[in-house]
């Protein structure tokens, strides 16, 4: 079953998530007493952000249905908006390649068959600067933070001493030493998916340690947030819990290779509220086998908000890979993300194609 919601804008939008709403209260209110909060009506709150500010409520409904919510609540004097808690999904597009080889988006010298130099000049850039002192949050299905190479590369909360079962440093999440899981809410973001884990290595797999790949920024640190789950699917609350979590904790930047639903005010502001703390956040441009994000918008990455950078994908001759989204106005620019070797969960090593490995080719630092 699904439904379409019509939002600001005439956009029309299909949720997966049919049975819970996100709520955003209004300046000063901090929560929301409904008649119906007892059940009467069958609207269960069942979540919140951590911090209050945002005034971001998750509510269930049992008993009626999301437009009917969103009818009956959208005008609301407590209330600032209310939008459908949508499914967002990785942003791999095709299968694993063996047959190319190399990372010749760092350096192509035409070792699969493509253009001498149609890459990202690492080798240059790495005489300039590696990352050192930058930290990047991986919002994705979480890392493996045990890979040979990265298991040096890893984020570690200062303020946190691991397993004591306390929140030491006051943050709101028990244990969070490499990050945290809001997809099983807990605080281990291991990666049972392998997309994540493919992102981080990409990102900043170790160099020079006589293993592996090495990472487009060898020197940063990686804080692994998952929001997404090992089957690769997520909510849109989670997500925005997982950019609180990186603007709480003081990442750089974030990488976002992911994508889904329409146009969530809730994801936005959390998505601006990390930019006004100085946060870059670098989003896939989506697979849909060359849309126009000008024409037919994707998100996260179609957010019009100065802090987001939209990636599309090339390939090993410079040209728009054929599964890439494109945008002349919507989309910042291309990155190398057909047949892209990174780390897999287990020590592994594996290729992938699609924005989300164009994404973390993509580094401010």
């Amino acid at each position: 079953m699904s439904i379409e919601t019509s939002l600001a804008g005439g956009d029309s939008i299909t949720p997966s998530l049919i049975n819970e709403v996100i709520v955003k209260l209004k300046s000063g209110i901090t929560t929301l007493n409904l008649p119906e909060a007892d059940g009467e009506l069958g609207i269960w709150r069942q979540d919140t952000t951590q911090s209050r500010e945002f005034g971001f409520e998750l509510w269930r409904l049992d008993g009626m249905t999301m437009e009917e919510a969103i009818a009956r609540y959208q005008d609301h004097p407590d209330i600032d908006y209310i939008q459908p808690n949508y499914t967002l999904t990785v942003e791999d597009a095709i299968p694993d390649d063996p047959s190319f080889g190399g990372l010749w988006g760092l350096h192509n010298t035409g070792q699969t068959g493509g253009t001498v130099d149609a890459d990202i000049d690492a080798p240059e850039a790495w005489d300039i600067a590696q990352g050192e002192g930058v930290v990047i949050g991986v919002i994705d299905t979480g890392v493996d933070y045990t890979h040979p190479d990265l298991v040096n590369q890893m984020w570690t909360n200062p303020g946190e001493i691991a397993n004591n079962g306390i929140d030491d440093d006051g943050n709101g999440y028990v244990d969070d030493v490499y990050g945290y899981d809001f997809a099983y809410n807990d605080a281990d973001p291991f990666d049972g998916h392998s997309h994540g884990t493919h992102v981080a290595g990409t990102i900043a797999a170790t160099q020079n340690n006589s293993i592996g790949i090495s990472g487009v920024a060898p020197q940063a640190k990686i804080m692994a947030i998952k929001f997404l789950s090992d089957g690769g699917s997520g909510s849109t609350f989670n997500a925005i819990k997982a950019v609180e979590y990186a603007t709480l904790m003081g990442a750089n930047l974030t990488n976002n290779s992911w994508g889904g639903g329409g146009y969530s005010q809730a994801l936005y502001d959390a998505i601006a509220a990390a930019g006004e703390a100085g946060q870059l956040f670098i989003a896939a441009a989506g697979n849909d086998y060359g849309q126009n994000n000008d024409i037919s918008p994707h998100y996260p990455s179609n957010y019009d908000l100065d802090n987001v950078i939209s990636v599309a994908a090339t390939d090993h001759n410079d040209q728009l890979a054929y599964f890439s989204n494109y945008g002349p106005t919507t989309v910042d620019l291309g990155a190398p993300g057909q047949s892209i070797l990174s780390t897999v969960p287990g020590g592994g090593y594996g290729y992938k194609s699609g924005t989300s490995m164009a994404a973390p080719h993509v580094l401010i630092l």
